[in-house]
């Protein structure tokens, strides 16, 4: 019995100084909230960064150049404000309205350029975020409106394809898009400068027939279209061999002098579409070597193939170089 009336004193001591530290702690927490609180309300110079956002631009022009998302300045302000932008709390930018920074300037159509000094509107930016805030400098310094006038052009559209065919098929003409061009609206310097307007990259693998896919246009940034989808054609054919020998001639050769090759004829295997096979002969394709002075040190001339039917997918021939004899004529 006096050994339950010790521990049942030991547990009240116990549950009493649990509830002292309790208490304390309480008391702790609660100060240190007062003085945080207390140190929000003061006025501290730090360096924030501020997103923004440009309104009230005018319609009839582009800017050539992206105007800054955010301005970082060094403020005069509350702790609860610094505090904001430091942990990253506000989510909306802070709207500058242009045609106030301009004083409407940018509507002249004539103007390709204008500068707005940041530190001549600190006042009325500092307001847009508290009337408690006092801005001491701003970066960038300057902000630049370069502009462009708009305007339209029919640009040739480009397909960007890659292309990989089963075994004996090959493209039969270059892959084309319907409609091969589109009208674009963009900046005039843009627009000057711009020679085609790609599709979206896609890849085709062992393609053996003709293909028709609807791709994506690949604007440039500041460019509208609208257009935005155009038919991809690629056209496919199956591909067989064919073979002739052909002479070689002689070109650039002095009158008082013959040239004798050996071999005189050069063996061209070529590839073609099975459709465009009839048409080719050896009539179409034409061997020479180009007698030259400065080669005469050279046992053997080297070998050129000219110009060939577009039908041909690919040519090769052999030899590629010949040996030659020369003979002064009489």
């Amino acid at each position: 019995m006096p050994y339950f009336n010790i521990l049942q004193k030991r547990t009240l001591v116990s549950a009493q100084s649990k509830r002292k530290i309790f208490v304390y702690l309480i008391c702790l927490a609660l100060s240190f909230f007062l003085w945080f609180l207390n140190s929000l309300e003061k006025k501290y110079t730090e360096r924030i960064i501020v997103p923004v956002q440009f309104v009230n631009l005018p319609n009839n022009k582009q800017f050539s150049t992206p105007l800054p998302k955010e301005l970082e300045m060094t403020v005069d302000a509350p702790g609860y404000i610094i505090l904001q932008y430091k942990l990253g709390l506000v989510f909306s930018p802070l709207l500058l309205d242009v045609g106030q920074l301009t004083n409407n300037y940018l509507d002249n159509q004539f103007l390709s350029r204008y500068e707005v000094s940041t530190d001549n509107h600190k006042e009325s930016i500092a307001r847009l975020i508290s009337n408690d805030l006092q801005i001491i400098n701003i970066y960038p310094d300057s902000i630049y409106f370069d502009m462009s006038p708009m305007s339209d052009r029919k640009v040739k559209i480009k397909p960007k394809v890659r292309l990989s065919f089963y075994k004996e098929f090959a493209s039969k003409q270059p892959p084309f898009t319907s409609p091969d061009s589109v009208w674009v609206h963009g900046p005039q310097n843009i627009l000057d400068t711009l020679k085609t307007i790609p599709t979206k990259e896609c890849e085709f693998k062992e393609v053996s027939h003709n293909l028709l896919r609807e791709v994506k246009l690949d604007l440039p940034l500041g460019l509208t279209s609208k257009v935005k989808k155009v038919l991809l054609n690629v056209p496919v054919e199956q591909y067989t061999e064919a073979a002739f020998e052909i002479p070689i001639t002689v070109m650039n050769v002095p009158d008082s002098l013959s040239i004798k090759l050996f071999p005189s004829k050069v063996k061209i295997s070529c590839r073609v579409g099975l459709g465009e096979y009839a048409n080719i002969n050896k009539s179409k394709f034409r061997a020479f070597v180009y007698f030259n002075p400065k080669l005469l040190s050279l046992s053997r001339l080297p070998v050129q193939l000219g110009r060939y039917p577009e039908s041909v997918l690919s040519a090769d021939y052999d030899p590629k170089e010949v040996e030659y004899v020369i003979e002064y004529k009489k």
